[in-house]
């Protein structure tokens, strides 16, 4: 608790900081070194605690100095750069309030969701040129969707991940599954042989047996992996074309159907699972008292930092797509890509520009990856020994294949407290699928008004 509190301290003295430092001249960004050199000084800020987002940015900053020389030009760049440590809120708060106060960073990280409401504010610039540049050209196709709004390009793909289901295999082998069933699970599961209602059905002989507390855990706060599982079952979030959010009844019933079965009526995750603690969450993992688990690659860094190790990880833990809903279906996941956008108030773009296109190399996406437990944006990453020598990662990239993306939508996080109340109260119990549905689109339509279709 005290951290926490010491954490929005720490953010709250940053803003204000900001604010303060605010009458600085955007324009006094370079001087001279002892060569004669014109020194251009780019300011850049991530989030959180992947220290290897800021080290690629350093190691990128040095390669463009190089080239600098080489090319014979008289300017070398000082990268200045800074994480933040606070709530996501905050984050984006902090940096309207430099931007307007022309203090805010040149290059700042986000979650690729954020890219309309920064572009719609014209606080950065479009990045349409990176799509055909020899640094991108290689990015997985579907990732460029995640960047796109109003047919641009908003952000330098940075690093992505996805959404899988995770398992205990010593669990299914106690249920008496044969390793060879254990390991052609995630082969099942593309095949569309095993769904949805199968990993419940799995998960409540698990608890019949014994054998664990717990069959299936999801995230305790509200997030993507809620949307992951409502397209799923068929929903549709946004519409492009009118960009508009889309409140597709009928699949968001389902969903909700979904996760009353889990808590009330199979009861294979508890019905308080949206006010547990993260770490008590992964720690039921870890320990083996729960079986499934909708999780992120990720998730493997937070174990590792509970104490779990990672040959015990790997040696009882498999991973695979989200089954479909239905026999025959096709399974998916989910990915939240982190990106560099640029101020649009930054003084030499140009710069900028050439130092994400250094930062996409493989090498620095392969260190990045391996490190923090993400995946590399583009082939040639997945192509490094580091990476193709990781023994988890390098089983998880296919699912690349099959990810989807949150909407780039200005006021995608309103719907999203809609649907995730709905969720709530669903699963302890407090209404049904159909009384939560009706006051979600009561609250999405007091909230969103006209930029919303009801489906």
């Amino acid at each position: 608790m005290i951290d926490m509190f010491r954490r929005r301290f720490i953010s709250v003295m940053v803003i204000l900081l900001l604010i303060i430092s605010g009458c600085n001249n955007r324009q006094e960004t370079s001087s001279t070194n002892e060569a004669g050199d014109q020194v251009i000084t780019i300011r850049a800020q991530t989030f959180g605690d992947e220290q290897t987002r800021i080290q690629n940015l350093e190691e990128a900053a040095k390669e463009l100095n190089e080239q600098l020389k080489a090319e014979n030009k008289k300017i070398q760049v000082k990268l200045e750069t800074s994480s933040f440590d606070g709530s996501w809120e905050e984050y984006r708060r902090q940096f309207i309030l430099a931007f307007k106060s022309k203090n805010e960073p040149d290059i700042f990280l986000t979650g690729h969701e954020d890219i309309a409401w920064l572009a719609k504010g014209d606080y950065i610039l479009p990045l349409d040129e990176l799509k055909d540049s020899e640094a991108y050209r290689d990015v997985y196709p579907t990732l460029w969707e995640s960047v796109t709004w109003n047919g641009h390009i908003w952000g330098a793909l940075q690093d992505t991940e996805a959404r899988p289901i995770f398992y205990r295999k010593d669990v299914l082998k106690q249920l008496g599954w044969t390793d060879e069933e254990i390991e052609s699970l995630p082969e099942k599961v593309k095949n569309g042989e095993f769904t949805v209602d199968d990993m419940t059905r799995v998960a409540k002989e698990a608890i019949d047996q014994g054998l664990v507390q717990w069959g299936i855990l999801h995230r305790p706060v509200n997030g993507p992996e809620f949307h992951m599982i409502a397209k799923n079952f068929g929903a549709q979030l946004y519409d492009p074309k009118e960009d508009k959010l889309v409140f597709d009844k009928e699949a968001i019933l389902e969903s909700l159907r979904y996760f009353e079965s889990l808590t009330q009526k199979e009861k294979v995750t508890p019905e308080s699972m949206t006010s547990m603690e993260w770490k008590n969450v992964h720690q039921m993992m870890i320990d083996g008292k729960a079986l499934f688990w909708y999780g992120g690659i990720w998730n493997i860094f937070n174990y590792m930092d509970q104490g779990a190790e990672f040959d015990y990880l790997m040696e009882n833990f498999g991973f695979t797509l989200v089954p479909a809903t239905e026999k025959g279906g096709t399974p998916m996941t989910l990915s939240h890509p982190i990106v560099h956008t640029v101020s649009s108030q930054t003084v030499h773009p140009d710069l900028v520009i050439r130092l994400l296109e250094l930062v996409a190399k493989p090498e620095y996406q392969a260190k990045h990856s391996v490190e923090t437990f993400h995946l590399p944006i583009h082939e040639r990453g997945s192509e490094v020994e580091q990476f193709k020598n990781d023994e988890f990662l390098s089983q998880i990239t296919y699912m690349l294949d099959y990810t989807t993306f949150l909407p780039n939508h200005a006021d995608f996080n309103k719907y999203g407290d809609a649907y995730f109340n709905a969720i709530q109260s669903v699963e302890i119990g407090k209404k049904t699928p159909e009384e939560a549905l009706k006051d979600m689109e009561v609250q999405i339509q007091n909230d969103l008004g006209d930029t919303i279709i009801i489906k």
